[in-house]
């Protein structure tokens, strides 16, 4: 528990907002190719463009009369086209749908990076953006009329200045098609596997492009639906949540159709997989979890402890939990309006009462006390098949965005304006992810649906980062790794991983910028010992390292992702013997020690005390709802110390989200992993890579709970508008000035963002802390650990400043820690809450007592500020 004699210190709120200081961004300097280059360029791609709207034309006019063709047109640019939207908007009958950032465009003779002297630079790989609009035929031909004059060097009228900074920029113009739609979703390898099955029928998740006209949505849907009732399938659900711009529908299809779409040379003859008002086909189903498949359990006695008492403040949306359980029974509340417990047997309510006891628990081995607070759990998976045992999933006939979306408005509002079943949720635990839905810089839609919903009702989602399973290839022969120590091994691991970054990205919809992403470090308190098993080995053998099944970031528009790391569990990998001379690890995965202990069902019916062992990004999600359950407390017990009243001001889900991120810190895994992956990129550019691993590093919550003499946190918040600061004054204590000696800063900002869905930017809000150069100087300390920039693109802001340099200065001298807000998608109207955390902490051999320095000159500053009303 904290301790009461030290608690945490709440600055003065803050005064008038100040002017926010200026945020310059930078520009690659690239090389666009001229007007009659562009013309031998992409003359015969706009050709193409026209020949293929005419065949659809001819085509769709023979079909159905009436009909107004369209067609989706993909503009790639390299480069950003700022405030285009605007521009499709003036030319009637075309409509902006989306854009999409990318990455990796490889350099050619018209567009390049430029070097100082103006000639081409080496051969980086450059970004742009595609453009999705949908438009018919007179707006086409508005739009070939554009790219004429422009061509010819007119002056295009008023408002369509836009279009010339496309066309200068425009690196390939197509038609979005079938190889978009259907075959890179990887939705047609789950076919394959469902008609493998025998399975008369396939259900999938068909993603429309989303019409901002109702009447338009409407259209869309009904045509789409007449051409699934065309190949003798039907519509089982749909969703329009116009918040996110979502519009979606789950379809099945007949067996022989499917064989037809699978089947490459027969699969342009349906008019289905052409229809332009589809962005995706996808599977349905995928957003599940896997236990593994043996039955190795133990039981153990519970201590006894009070039950809990009050109202929820974490929700776990999962697999259905075994209420009565001798770790849960009392301790949970299952909300379940779908009925999912009918269809549920207790020997496959696996996944959400392994989550329900970590949150309520922690690991099992380490004896914690449970939480006082009830948790509230919503089932959303069901067991996918009897014969597939112990594997959960949401059924695939639901939308997981309408699922989620109704299970957290169940929260706060229902039917007939009645309050919800758990208005006193502030924190969701979202241990689930979407298999077939790896992050590639565009965002989900639930990722989406999270941010909105995040901001809504100000909610906190921590959501697991996604484990990837996959064989770790070393690039070593199986000699030289019977020859390598422990250490060798390690390294080679880690650089295994770290080279395979892509194939391990997060999934959906651990991307979301309001969410808190957690992945795993390679730790539990389980007592294994590695002769019991002597064909597997621990692949790591030092603690606090990250996981080996960890997927990595970086997340949208290369915001920090994973956010945090926690305990996840010890994975262990079993050599691969078979193949050729390379050596390939497998990863074990069995319910036996390692890894954290967590309530189970029973080997047989009735048994209510069994517990097993798991690892992975489910579990350390879990572990940070728990810890933000803690945190908490510690908030409650704040609310009545001086300036105790800001509490209740902000939202606590973004007060917990700053304080469980204060706690984070890359620790002494550095060096080993430096040791593994260090190469000849720039340092900037190896810390970018290393935050992609280990994000703002392992969580320790008892740093944050309570200070010592030598440590002291303090918390400040406030609201701020777009163009407005606020200063927020930390003393210096007086007692290290003129000092050698090891002191820290730590300062982190949190805060919720509006989101913009027509805007490729997505967050509306930007806010960031800033420090003067004078300031880092005046303290002797310097930036470490995460990327600095990379902090700035999220909505979390967490740095660390450390040095041993003796520096001097007056008594009664404090540092301005700025937090400035801006506009960054499109106009931001709303007022921004935020918290920020501070601690400063020195050598605790230098004997000096700084948190009876700084809490005097906090309470006296108390005194002389007056708060906002």
């Amino acid at each position: 528990m904290p301790n009461v004699e030290r608690p945490l210190l709440i600055l003065p709120t803050p005064g008038t907002p100040v002017p926010r200081l200026k945020k310059y961004g930078s520009s690659r300097n690239l090389h666009f190719p001229t007007r009659e280059q562009q013309q031998k360029r992409l003359a015969p791609r706009f050709r193409r463009l026209q020949e293929t709207f005419e065949k659809r034309q001819a085509r769709l006019q023979a079909e159905m009369s009436g009909v107004v063709p369209e067609e989706v047109v993909v503009l790639q640019t390299v480069g950003s086209v700022e405030g285009f939207i605007n521009a499709v908007r003036r030319i009637e009958g075309m409509e902006w749908l989306a854009e999409i950032d990318e990455e990796s465009i490889p350099p050619d003779d018209d567009f390049f990076a430029k070097s100082r002297d103006g000639k081409k630079a080496s051969s980086k790989d450059l970004s742009g953006r595609l453009f999705m609009l949908i438009t018919n035929h007179e707006a086409l031909k508005q739009m070939f009329s554009l790219w004429k004059q422009w061509q010819s060097k007119q002056k295009l009228s008023h408002g369509l200045g836009r279009w010339e900074n496309l066309f200068s920029q425009l690196r390939d113009v197509r038609p979005w098609g079938l190889q978009d739609r259907l075959v890179e979703t990887g939705v047609l390898q789950d076919w394959e596997e469902q008609i493998s099955l025998g399975q008369d029928s396939v259900t999938c998740e068909i993603e429309l492009w989303y019409r901002t006209d109702r009447q338009d949505r409407h259209r869309t849907q009904e045509r789409v639906t007449t051409l699934i009732q065309q190949e003798g399938g039907q519509v089982i659900n749909e969703s329009d949540v116009e918040d996110i711009r979502y519009h979606a529908i789950i379809a099945s299809l007949p067996e022989k159709s499917v064989e037809v779409l699978v089947d490459k040379n027969q699969r342009n003859d349906i008019e289905l997989v052409h229809c332009e008002h589809i962005q995706f086909f996808r599977s349905t189903g995928q957003a599940s979890v896997s236990l593994p498949d043996d039955d190795y359990m133990v039981s153990m006695e519970q201590m006894p402890y009070d039950r809990p008492y009050g109202d929820p403040l974490v929700a776990l949306f999962d697999g259905l939990p075994l209420a009565l359980h001798r770790y849960l029974n009392e301790r949970i509340i299952v909300d379940d309006p779908d009925s999912y417990e009918q269809n549920y047997p207790a020997s496959m309510r696996r996944h959400g009462t392994a989550m329900a006891s970590l949150i309520i628990h922690g690991d099992l081995k380490e004896n914690n006390t449970p939480l006082t607070k009830p948790i509230y759990v919503r089932p959303i998976l069901q067991p996918v098949d009897p014969s597939q045992y112990r594997n959960e999933s949401v059924p695939k006939d639901i939308l997981i965005v309408d699922l989620v979306f109704r299970a957290v408005r169940r929260l706060f509002e229902q039917e007939g304006h009645e309050l919800g079943v758990a208005p006193s949720v502030s924190v969701i635990n979202f241990s689930i992810g979407i298999l077939d839905r790896p992050f590639d810089y565009t965002m989900s839609p639930l990722a989406r649906l999270i941010d909105w919903l995040a901001w809504r009702y100000k909610l906190l989602f921590i959501i697991s980062a996604g484990n990837c399973s996959d064989p770790i290839k070393l690039s070593i022969t199986r000699a030289e790794f019977d020859s390598m120590s422990d250490e060798d091994i390690q390294c080679e691991i880690i650089r295994s991983v770290g080279a395979n970054a892509h194939e391990r990205r997060l999934l959906s919809p651990a991307e979301a910028l309001n969410a808190l992403t957690v992945a795993a470090t390679h730790d539990d308190a389980s007592t294994w010992l590695p002769q019991a098993y002597s064909d597997l080995r621990n692949p790591y053998s030092k603690a606090g390292l990250p996981s080996p099944i960890n997927a990595q970031g970086m997340g949208y528009r290369r915001a920090i992702k994973p956010d945090i790391l926690a305990a996840g569990g010890r994975v262990l990998v079993l050599r691969n013997y078979t193949g050729s001379n390379s050596v390939v690890l497998n990863i074990h995965s069995r319910l036996h020690e390692p890894g954290q202990c967590v309530a189970s069902p029973g080997p047989t019916p009735g048994v209510l005390g069994s517990t097993c062992f798991l690892r992975g990004t489910s579990n350390a999600a879990a572990v940070i709802s728990r810890a933000a359950v803690l945190l908490n407390d510690v908030l409650d017990d704040l609310r009545i110390e001086t300036g105790g009243h800001i509490i209740d001001k902000i939202s606590r889900a973004i007060w917990l989200k700053a304080l469980v991120t204060h706690g984070a810190n890359w620790g002494d895994s550095i060096p080993t992993i430096k040791a593994a992956l260090y190469n000849s990129d720039t340092s900037a550019k190896f810390r970018e890579y290393l935050t992609r691993m280990l994000g703002y590093g392992s969580v320790d919550i008892d740093t944050v709970r309570e200070c010592k003499s030598y440590r002291v946190t303090a918390i400040g918040g406030g609201y701020l508008r777009d163009g407005e600061s606020h200063i927020h004054d930390f003393p210096l204590p007086f007692s290290i000035s003129d000092k050698r000696a090891f002191r820290r800063l730590v300062i982190t900002l949190a805060w919720l963002s509006p989101v913009n869905p027509q805007h490729q930017s997505w967050r509306r809000a930007h806010l960031w802390f800033s420090l003067s150069k004078d300031q880092v100087d005046h303290l002797g300390v310097n930036r470490k650990q995460a990327d600095a920039r990379a902090a700035q693109r999220g909505t979390l802001q967490h740095e660390i400043f450390e040095g041993h340099v003796a520096r001097t200065f007056a008594r009664n001298t404090s540092i301005g820690i700025q937090v400035n807000c801006r506009a960054d998608a499109g106009t931001l109207e709303d007022e921004v809450p935020y918290a920020l955390v501070i601690t400063m902490e020195v050598a605790e051999e230098l004997g000096v007592d700084i948190y009876e320095e700084i809490r005097t000159a906090v309470r006296a500053a108390h005194v002389q500020v007056s708060p906002n009303p």
